[in-house]
């Protein structure tokens, strides 16, 4: 895997929506959405715009140099925050999602007070971010029928 020493992390602004918007609506990435509709502009601003002024909500923009290569969120909930990963398309393979993971995980525990547990859904067929997740020190906890769940190891 190459070394991503370069990789940056950002919160996401009102620049980022529109990136966001054609990364997720994107064939090759929409497979990996539990819903897996394209989703419409008004509806993605709507989206973007509620969950960057939340404050349960954390948005991580993730660049090598001026390139933006994905995007991590946690959502704090009621009894853990859950984590989702994005990547460009353009990054796709490249070894990014790891060290998206590992990064964004750190340094949302290191801005947020009690941080409840970090657990990732999987769709079951998403191989690849399943590697992803554990290899950024996430553990395999349970799957069902569509989807494996993973949680944040602390100290990892």
């Amino acid at each position: 895997m190459k070394r991503h020493d370069d990789l940056i992390l950002s919160p996401a602004s009102g620049d980022d929506c529109k990136d966001l918007w054609v990364w997720r609506n994107n064939p090759l990435i929409r497979i990996n959405f539990f819903d897996t509709e394209c989703v419409g502009w008004e509806e993605h601003k709507k989206w973007f715009n509620s969950n960057i002024a939340n404050p349960n909500t954390r948005i991580y923009i993730a660049k090598q140099g001026t390139k933006k290569t994905g995007v991590i969120r946690f959502e704090i909930k009621d009894n853990c925050t859950q984590v989702s990963v994005n990547l460009n398309p353009d990054y796709l393979g490249k070894g990014l999602g790891a060290k998206i993971i590992e990064q964004g995980s750190e340094r949302f525990i290191s801005e947020t007070k009690n941080v409840k547990p970090i657990i990732a859904e999987i769709k079951k067929n998403n191989i690849a971010s399943q590697k992803a997740f554990a290899k950024a020190g996430f553990a395999f906890i349970k799957e069902d029928d569509t989807r494996v769940i993973y949680q944040k190891i602390r100290g990892k």
